[in-house]
C-alpha cells in the first residue's frame, strides 16, 4: 500500500470513491439533509480540480495498491479559520473513504497518519469533523462532541417566529359576599358598653331522705288534756 498526496490524475478514481461515500452516507441518514444528485458529483470533481496543486489549504490524500495502483481509499479536508475563538486555524476533515472490502486493515489509519505530518508542519493543533446523527463511532474513538447542528425549512422558521395573539384574559373569579358585621348590643346600663348579665343564684340541692325509724321533724310538745299519757 502506498499513501501519498493526491494528484490531478487521481481525480477519476476519487470521483468514483466519493460516489460510493455519498451513497453510504444517505443510506444511514436519519434526517435526509442535505440531499445529493448527479450534479453533486460533478460539483465535487470541479471543486477539487481547481484546487489540487494550487491551494495550499487543501488536504487531499490517497492510498493505492502497490502493484495495480488501484484506489484503496482517500482522505480529504482543508485548513479552516474562525473569526472568533481559539484556535483560529484548525484542520477540517471532510471525507474519509475506504473500499468496503479493505476496511479494518489499517488503510484509514495510514491516511490519517500521513495527513497529521502535514498538519503539524502547518502549526495546526486541532482537527474538527462532523458525523451523522446517531453515529457514535467518533465518540468511541476518543473524539469530543462540542457542537450540534439543527436544520429546519424556512417555512418552519417563519412559522415559529410569527407573532402569536395574546392569550385571552381570564375573568376574575367573583368575590365571596362577606356578611355584614352585627350591630353592637346595647348594655343593660344604657352606656353602650358590653352588657354582662348577672349570674342566676345557684339552687341548693336537697339531700335525699333516708328513713331512720324516728319521726321526721322536731317532736311536738304534748299538752295536758290531750291524748296520751300524762
Amino acid at each position: 500500500m502506498i499513501v501519498r498526496h493526491a494528484i490531478y490524475e487521481d481525480l477519476p478514481a476519487i470521483r468514483v470513491g466519493f460516489a460510493h461515500f455519498v451513497a453510504e452516507l444517505e443510506a444511514h441518514q436519519l434526517v435526509k439533509y442535505p440531499t445529493h444528485d448527479a450534479g453533486t458529483l460533478d460539483d465535487f470533481t470541479v471543486h477539487l480540480a481547481g484546487r489540487i496543486g494550487v491551494d495550499p489549504r487543501l488536504l487531499l490524500y490517497v492510498a493505492v495498491d502497490d502493484e495495480t495502483r488501484q484506489l484503496l481509499g482517500f482522505l480529504g479536508g482543508e485548513v479552516s479559520e474562525r473569526v472568533l475563538g481559539y484556535p483560529t486555524r484548525y484542520g477540517a476533515a471532510h471525507w474519509l473513504y475506504v473500499a468496503p472490502g479493505l476496511r479494518g486493515r489499517g488503510v484509514g489509519r495510514a491516511l490519517v497518519r500521513f495527513a497529521c505530518v502535514d498538519l503539524a508542519q502547518l502549526g495546526i493543533t486541532h482537527v474538527e469533523l462532523a458525523s451523522l446523527t446517531g453515529d457514535e463511532q467518533w465518540l468511541k474513538r476518543g473524539w469530543f462532541p462540542y457542537l450540534v447542528h439543527y436544520v429546519l425549512p424556512l417555512e418552519g422558521v417563519i412559522a415559529g417566529a410569527a407573532e402569536r395573539p395574546p392569550a385571552p384574559a381570564l375573568e376574575p373569579a367573583p368575590a365571596l359576599e362577606v356578611p355584614p358585621e352585627p350591630a353592637p348590643m346595647a348594655a343593660a346600663n344604657g352606656n353602650g358598653g358590653p352588657s354582662h348579665a348577672e349570674p342566676a343564684p345557684r339552687r341548693r340541692r336537697r339531700k335525699p331522705y333516708v328513713p331512720t325509724g324516728r319521726p321526721r321533724g322536731r317532736p311536738r310538745k304534748v299538752r295536758e288534756g290531750e291524748g296520751g299519757q300524762p
